[in-house]
């Protein structure tokens, strides 16, 4: 049960972490910084390794194998985006009182799967979609750091079904890792990255897919400038697949207005006097 206290109300754990990657691994590694018990989970055995021996928490599978019964207050589901709908589905039905909290970078399409799904659908006063605005080019648990989400806003997108208490304990989270909240509809989140998260990831690995077979004597040149542009181009792309996939109608819309801005450019580069 979270507690309240002069500074908000925290958690009280233990928290689930399922998903043990950079954004997994970081919440785990900045719940524990504060005391909290942190269990984790993972399809790969090697990440959940790491991200224990990192000090993220404990492991779910070892605390069940030793006959301990988990029963978090707190569920997050720290997956790619192209199963959490189904692993939240599962831990609503397999943590009955736990609130469950996915932080996926596209909400939507989640929320929409999850209404579809008769199971998870009755189930969804528990759930709460969120997204902390927090991240790096780099990934898995070996890059995880637990000052991560500090001063970093945290998207909390409650649905008509969310309860109070559901959006509150979401909301302990953000806090408790140094976010700072911010409440926004589905609609109005998707659309948001779409434009300063998902085109920027979009430009950078356009530029940097310029740069491939350019001279090294021109390439020895480049200064922070272009480092700068295709810093995030090194993300994982498997990842970016999934998640301009999940957006990719909002997205669309922005790049035909960049495509319109270039071709205006591009005739004015070509004849200065035209227009």
């Amino acid at each position: 049960m979270s507690t309240r206290t002069e500074q908000g109300t925290h958690l009280a754990g233990p928290v689930l972490v399922i998903g043990a990657g950079l954004l997994g691994a970081s919440i785990g590694l900045g719940l524990r910084a504060r005391g909290l018990d942190v269990v984790l989970s993972d399809s790969s055995p090697s990440t959940e390794a790491v991200a224990r021996d990192i000090g993220a928490g404990r492991l779910l599978g070892q605390a069940q194998g030793a006959g301990e019964s988990v029963s978090p207050e707190l569920v997050v589901v720290a997956t790619p985006p192209d199963v959490t709908a189904r692993v939240v589905a599962g831990a609503l039905l397999a943590y009955p009182g736990a609130v469950v909290v996915d932080i996926c970078s596209v909400k939507e399409a989640v929320l929409r799967e999850l209404s579809a799904t008769p199971d998870a659908a009755a189930h969804l006063s528990r759930y709460v979609g969120t997204h902390p605005m927090a991240g790096r080019e780099k990934s898995g648990p070996v890059a995880a750091r637990a000052e991560l989400f500090t001063g970093a806003p945290w998207v909390l997108c409650a649905h008509a079904d969310s309860a109070p208490e559901a959006v509150l304990r979401a909301e302990s989270l953000a806090v408790d890792l140094g976010a700072v909240p911010a409440r926004m509809s589905v609609e109005e989140h998707d659309e948001a990255v779409a434009l300063i998260s998902h085109l920027p990831q979009v430009v950078s690995s356009l530029v940097a897919s310029r740069l491939q077979d350019s001279p090294v004597q021109a390439l020895s040149l480049a200064g922070n400038g272009l480092r700068d542009v295709t810093r995030i181009a090194a993300s994982d792309p498997r990842l970016w697949v999934q998640i301009l996939s999940a957006n990719a109608a909002r997205l669309v819309d922005i790049l035909y207005g960049v495509r319109e801005d270039l071709d205006r450019l591009i005739g004015t580069l070509e004849d200065p006097t035209a227009g």
